[in-house]
């Protein structure tokens, strides 16, 4: 097997640093490697703060899959999150030339350019993703691929997300001093959706709620397209220090409860159950009910879910989801979440695991690899697209024709 056939997702998360090796077969992607580390305090709510930490994260990450995979990879595409994300739909115009007026590939990127042009950016962010929409050809809508048409007029409608510039360059530093290339960097829920979410569910209208460490983000499609994208800055990391005040207990053990005995809908909980917690700075043990561990996560969990709510809300009406609202990332495993948030959201919910995987299937059927393996299949949809220079995003236009290229093709 040749190394340069190979695809490496890493997802630098608040508690944790993943590192999948596969390659994609058809639809299926094959597994050969896996490795992760603990954050430590490198990376808070998603975004990169100590260098050195997050860089040895990196490492130890990245030689553990590689030991798995006995191969050694240089190229990597990288996960990114936060609350300095920022998202917005725009559209562009254009008149086509010609005297046939026939839709060539470059009014698709004129018109693609425009979008990008007609908002304003802060000086500060820059553009990670220009996903198309759909496209519009004089008064005719819904088109997916306009090329070749005849018209006089060509409008692209498209989403576009961007970033703090210095988020980026701390990932792209990180990533070269554990001697890596960064391919791209994505982001983490535009990731995980095609790790988690089939096609059928994003034409008829899914909500995926990636809950994280740091961060929940989120996505919406509809009509197999993404009409909105946000970071939330709650995470599981603040359910466990919820518990560690509310039952006096260290982050440790409050981690470890959360892991064992977590439940997000109180209701769900057995009365007479009881669970040992350690009490901190020292070696004695107290016993609480596991409904007081639950009435500490619950109302931190339902903060989540009615923010989320008020993000779908705002961008689209609930009864045009029919797909409902799919939870992935490793708090979306404790029991009672899916339960919790279908009466909060009113629309079905369920747990979502990564799918079409084989290889160490296994051993990442499980939602907190989600993103990880969603990098790789983004990969190998965008496969080899040039490396960003360091700080910059001069391969925009390079990867809008590639996104492009993938959305004709669906």
């Amino acid at each position: 097997m040749l190394v340069d056939d190979l695809i490496v997702g890493l997802d630098i998360g608040t508690t944790k640093v993943c590192a999948v090796i596969g390659e994609l077969h058809g639809r299926t992607i094959n597994v050969l490697g896996v490795g992760h580390a603990s954050s430590g305090d490198g990376v808070k709510k998603g975004t990169i703060v100590d260098i050195e930490r997050t860089t040895q994260a990196i490492i130890d990450a990245v030689e553990e899959a590689e030991k798995s995979a006995d191969v050694v990879i240089d190229n990597v595409y990288v996960g990114i999150a936060g609350a300095h994300i920022c998202s917005m739909n725009s559209q562009g115009i254009v008149a086509i030339k010609g005297n046939n007026q026939e839709i060539s590939s470059e009014d698709i990127d004129r018109a693609v350019e425009n979008a990008k042009t007609a908002i304003s950016i802060p000086p500060h962010q820059d553009i990670i993703h220009i996903l198309p929409r759909e496209f519009v050809v004089d008064e005719q809508k819904d088109i997916n691929n306009p090329l070749g048409m005849i018209g006089g007029r060509l409008e692209a409608q498209v989403h576009i997300v961007t970033g703090a510039i210095t988020a980026v360059q701390n990932i792209m530093k990180c990533c070269e001093m554990a001697k890596l290339k960064v391919d791209d960097v994505v982001l983490q829920q535009y990731a995980s959706s095609m790790a988690v979410l089939s096609d059928d569910e994003k034409k008829l209208g899914v909500v995926l709620v990636d809950i994280g460490g740091g961060t929940t983000d989120l996505i919406i499609f509809q009509n197999g397209h993404v009409i909105h994208s946000h970071s939330i800055d709650v995470g599981g990391r603040l359910v466990t220090n919820d518990i560690a005040v509310g039952l006096k207990t260290s982050t440790v053990a409050a981690e470890d409860l959360k892991i064992n005995f977590g439940v997000a809908c109180s209701d769900l909980v057995d009365e007479q159950m009881m669970i040992d917690v350690p009490v901190a700075g020292g070696e004695r043990i107290k016993q609480y009910p596991q409904r007081f561990l639950a009435e500490i996560i619950e109302p931190r969990m339902e903060e989540i879910f009615f923010e989320v709510k008020a993000q779908i809300e705002k961008h689209v009406a609930l009864d045009v989801i029919p797909a409902g609202v799919v939870l992935t990332g490793g708090s979306s495993l404790m029991t009672g979440c899916p339960e919790l948030a279908e009466e909060i959201l009113g629309l079905p919910v369920r747990r979502g695991m990564p799918i079409e995987v084989t290889g160490l299937r296994e051993q990442v059927r499980n939602p907190k690899y989600s993103t990880a393996l969603g990098l790789i299949r983004y990969g190998a949809q965008n496969y080899r697209t040039p490396t960003r220079e360091k700080g910059t995003f001069s391969g925009i236009i390079d990867r809008i024709q590639s996104v492009l290229k993938k959305f004709f093709t669906d």
